[in-house]
């Protein structure tokens, strides 16, 4: 590895770590304001998807998606398929 791209691959994890940073200082101070309506005002309190907006988007994409035994059950149903039609053509071929 060259000087070069040394200085660009620790320039590039220092912004990474930087973002990192902002990122968990929005959650605590969101995390904070949280607290002050449930020991304000807990009538107010905004739901989680209201608090946290990403989760919505992550929470969609999750029942968009089939779970892993989902696709397995298909997967193993089709092949299923596939074996009775071979068995059925192959009695009806004798």
């Amino acid at each position: 590895m060259t000087f070069k791209e040394a200085m660009v691959q620790l320039l590039a994890n220092r912004k990474n770590r930087i973002d990192q940073m902002k990122f968990r200082a929005m959650m605590d101070h969101q995390q904070a304001n949280l607290i002050s309506f449930a020991f304000n005002d807990p009538s107010k309190m905004p739901k989680l998807e209201e608090a946290y907006p990403f989760l919505k988007d992550e929470q969609q994409k999750q029942a968009e998606q089939a779970p892993e035994w989902k696709k397995d059950q298909m997967q193993l149903m089709a092949q299923a398929a596939r074996v009775k039609a071979f068995n059925k053509l192959k009695k009806g071929g004798n």
